[in-house]
């Protein structure tokens, strides 16, 4: 049977999805790891971490969108 949840866990699966909800503009400084991993796991991206300034802003958003757009598929195919 086929993990819906692929590459996580159901739990790490809820974890990133609580996680994300609670994200609007602003991602806290100490969850910078945790986003930026949780992107390049989901996309396959080998980019280092951007720095949290503004003039990295688009990578940010663009790996927030990569995991939302993820847990939007996964719920879908739910």
């Amino acid at each position: 049977m086929e993990n819906k949840y692929h590459p996580y866990t159901e739990e790490g699966y809820n974890e990133l999805k609580v996680f994300a909800q609670g994200i609007r503009d602003f991602i806290p400084e100490d969850k910078a790891s945790y986003v930026w991993n949780n992107f390049k796991l989901i996309s396959g991206d080998k980019s280092n971490q951007p720095c949290m300034c503004g003039s990295s802003a688009k990578y940010w958003g663009l790996a927030m969108n990569t995991i939302r757009d993820f847990i939007k598929k996964v719920e879908t195919n739910a």
